[in-house]
């Protein structure tokens, strides 16, 4: 999967030339479940944040996906769409 910030869904095409480990980040949730044997992937507890919001991810590596997403989005104002 490339990068697309979870925040702001800044993309390698809109965010101009360099290298992409100085403008994303790759932060990896704290989900106990480990990739079946054989698969290959982008992990399922792996979310892309621009530079600009990577703290909102790495402050919450210790949380499962799911919580950490939602308290990201209630962070920044984005309600559920459920």
């Amino acid at each position: 999967m490339p990068p697309h910030c979870y925040v702001c869904g800044l993309d390698p095409h809109s965010a101009g030339p360099g290298p992409l480990g100085e403008r994303f980040v790759l932060v990896y949730f704290a989900d106990p479940r480990p990739a079946p044997e054989g698969w290959t992937g982008h992990p399922s507890n792996a979310v892309w944040f621009c530079v600009e919001h990577a703290a909102l991810g790495t402050t919450r590596e210790s949380l499962p996906t799911a919580t950490a997403l939602r308290e990201i989005d209630a962070t920044i104002g984005r309600g559920s769409a459920s």
